[in-house]
């Protein structure tokens, strides 16, 4: 009971930074999906649930989308994803929540600084984003960082984000279930995440309306950032 209504909330919460900032569901929920059902079925979970939310944003914005830019990304990616699982989901639960958190702490401070590195363009920079996302998202269910910043050092417009990089996320997590498989959870426990979407995302755009877009990334980022902390010092503290 008590792991579905966590479970649950940290759904929403990441629902509502989506919806804020247009980036985070997973960066604030995938975290805490590890802490309360193991790095397993919590990463799984997460996966699934961005399936959802990427492929209901990409209905909405797939005219805008460039499909060869996003394939670019994707073939490396979805060649890393098996591999990545493998080695990944053979490490201890310790290790693998360890690494969720600190891939979320990383994730944030790297966006919030707006890190800038000039060999992340052009396609050598798009295999290694596409690489790096894999990794965090078999590890974590965070794929999108990478992707936002390599996006941020070849100047995307705003568009392609909310188009072209849904391909990619569509695409990646496809791939990241097949060689993951799906979470072994309860069917109302499941009910209860798609029920915390459906309410958090129309609940974010409605708290956007009333913040502004830079406070609502700086919100998102500082909770992606306490989740991640929250969840890295408790699997040392098992330890």
């Amino acid at each position: 009971m008590v792991t579905g209504v966590l479970t649950a909330l940290a759904v929403l919460v990441g629902a509502v930074a989506q919806s804020l900032s247009g980036i985070g569901f997973v960066l604030v929920c995938g975290p805490l999906l590890v802490a309360a059902l193991g790095p397993d079925d919590g990463v799984r979970l997460a996966v699934v649930l961005s399936l959802v939310v990427n492929s209901a944003m990409l209905a909405r914005t797939w005219r805008d989308a460039e499909l060869r830019t996003a394939l670019l990304l994707l073939a490396p990616a979805a060649l890393a994803t098996p591999l990545a699982a493998r080695l990944l989901r053979s490490a201890p639960d310790r290790l693998a929540e360890g690494l969720a958190g600190a891939s979320a702490v990383v994730a944030a401070a790297a966006l919030a600084i707006g890190l800038r590195w000039r060999a992340a363009r052009g396609r050598a920079g798009a295999v290694l984003a596409g690489i790096v996302s894999a990794v965090m998202n078999v590890a974590a269910g965070i794929g999108g960082p990478a992707i936002a910043l390599y996006a941020g050092n070849a100047d995307w417009p705003a568009t392609a984000m909310r188009s072209t990089a849904q391909i990619y996320f569509v695409g990646l997590n496809v791939v990241a279930l097949v060689s993951l498989g799906f979470p072994h959870v309860a069917g109302a426990l499941l009910a209860g995440c798609v029920a915390a979407l459906a309410v958090g995302l129309p609940l974010g755009a409605v708290v956007a309306q009333r913040v502004s877009e830079p406070a609502a990334r700086r919100l998102t980022l500082s909770l992606a950032g306490v989740g991640g902390l929250v969840v890295l010092l408790r699997s040392i503290v098992s330890g």
